[in-house]
């Protein structure tokens, strides 16, 4: 490898290590690939193409098959004579009329369905359906599975979210308690302040312990749901989820749509049944009574078979009921879960008018506080505030930064509600 082809070699190298990034679609995009739902449902997609093709093959191709008969059926007190077509009174044996005194039979057989566009248009039309089906199944489940690794994801970056305040707490803690010993060393601060703060440093470092533990059960079953095999624990990118554009309609309805399209192609193609059937057959080769002559029995036939369905107890009427009723059921869910989603969808929208209110005004918030903070640590540090009293306003501080990263993640959840609705 020349100089230049080595320096290229570690820049790709370098470049592909820093795009790795450990984001929420990537996860999702791991989830769909290794899904086996969608693997099922696309095989389900190529089952059903070849079942087209095998439709098409049993109802229009021709079939051409061998077949072969052989029948002994031998007769005694004969005159010596065990096959014939026409044995005397006085033999014993099976009676002639019904075996024709044996059968010798090999053939090539050819058959055709003519005639029979309507049942091959019909079972189309079935297929077609069943694939939109799986189709919009498939789509369903991408949906489904992108909802479930966000909320997921969510809910691992608060655990985050939660360790890396408690790491900058204990951080600030740990300066401020080197900078309280060296008072404490001088005679400028008492031995408990600095106690009190060395008891607030490792409850800091408790609750990092907890979040991180929490955080890696968390990663533990992201990758458990996007179907990663793997144990390394990797540091979440933050995300922003924005709302969706509101639709008038919803894709979840479509199954039902679909549902019923499938039910009419069914019936469909049970009516075929009330259309005439005509068979095209041929065949040639040796067909026999007995064997005498049997050199001679060679030879080729055709015809035709039709058939006409007119009376059948009246299962056309009952199958069309039977599908008029399923259509009306599915009617009736359709109507009742696009009412759901309805709901959903707004009781969604308004929780995210509120909850962004207040996370607005938990950050709001937070702005003052830092600067209380701030105005604290130098009252410490002056000796005119209270260990007590810094250690409380640094308390109610951190409370309020734990109330604002759960504010925001439920903010971030319940836009993935909505959008999950609004589909």
């Amino acid at each position: 490898m020349t100089g230049l082809r080595k320096i290229l070699y570690l820049l790709a190298c370098f470049s592909t290590a820093a795009c790795a990034q450990y984001n929420l679609n990537y996860f999702i995009d791991k989830a769909w690939s290794n899904s086996p739902a969608l693997k099922d449902y696309g095989n389900l997609m190529r089952i059903n193409t070849l079942q087209k093709n095998l439709d098409e093959a049993q109802n229009a191709a021709v079939q051409v098959y061998l077949s072969s008969n052989v029948l002994f059926p031998p007769y005694f007190n004969n005159n010596g004579v065990p096959l014939t077509p026409n044995p005397n009174p006085s033999a014993i044996g099976y009676d002639a009329a019904v075996t024709n005194g044996g059968l010798y039979s090999a053939q090539v057989n050819f058959e055709k369905n003519i005639f029979n566009g309507g049942l091959l248009n019909a079972l189309s039309e079935q297929r077609l359906t069943e694939g939109k089906i799986y189709e919009h199944q498939s789509y369903q489940e991408k949906h489904d599975i992108e909802k479930q690794v966000t909320d997921q994801y969510l809910s691992t970056l608060q655990q985050l979210l939660l360790y890396n305040l408690s790491k900058e707490i204990k951080n600030n803690l740990q300066n401020q308690l080197a900078i309280t010993g060296n008072l404490v060393a001088k005679g400028y601060s008492k031995a408990q302040d600095y106690l009190l703060l060395k008891i607030e440093v490792k409850s800091q470092e408790i609750e990092m312990n907890l979040t991180w533990q929490n955080y890696k059960s968390g990663i533990a079953r992201l990758y458990l749901l996007c179907g990663i095999r793997d144990t390394q624990t990797v540091l979440l990118d933050s995300v922003e989820l924005t709302m969706s554009g509101k639709k008038s309609g919803s894709d979840f309805l479509t199954q039902y749509y679909l549902d019923s399209l499938h039910a009419a192609a069914q019936q469909q193609v049970f009516e075929t049944k009330y259309l005439p059937q005509v068979n095209l057959f041929f065949n040639g080769g040796l067909n026999a009574v007995e064997l005498n002559g049997i050199e001679r029995k060679f030879g080729v036939s055709a015809g035709l078979n039709f058939s006409l369905p007119i009376l059948d107890g009246g299962q056309q009427s009952i199958t069309r009921q039977q599908t008029s009723l399923a259509e009306e059921t599915l009617s009736e869910y359709k109507n009742y879960f696009a009412g759901n989603i309805s709901t959903q969808r707004n009781d969604a929208e308004s929780r995210i008018a509120s909850l962004k209110k207040n996370l607005d005004d938990l950050k709001a918030q937070i702005g003052d506080y830092k600067k209380v903070l701030e105005l604290s640590e130098s009252e410490l540090q002056r000796g005119t505030l209270s260990m007590v009293e810094y250690l409380t306003v640094l308390k109610n501080y951190v409370d309020l930064q734990k109330n604002t990263i759960t504010a925001g993640i439920n903010y971030r959840l319940e836009i993935s509600n909505y959008n999950y609705w609004n589909w």
